[in-house]
């Protein structure tokens, strides 16, 4: 699905929903999350920016503490 890290960059909500497949956004589909919806992709954007946000905050604690 979508996840990778952009180092020092916000990824747009346009180039999240970009790099959802279409395969993937049909199984979102079929358990009630339609990313055409306005809502939806919001709530969609936000959990991967979350997650954007926690795996750079653990790339940069691995840096710090592990070289």
């Amino acid at each position: 699905m979508v996840g990778a890290t952009l180092v020092g960059r916000r990824r747009s909500a346009a180039e999240i929903l970009r790099s959802v497949p279409p395969c993937d956004r049909a199984v979102m589909l079929r358990h009630g999350l339609d990313l055409d919806d306005p809502e939806a992709a919001e709530l969609f954007v936000e959990g991967v920016r979350a997650a954007d946000d926690a795996i750079a905050e653990q790339e940069r604690w691995e840096r710090e503490r592990l070289g």
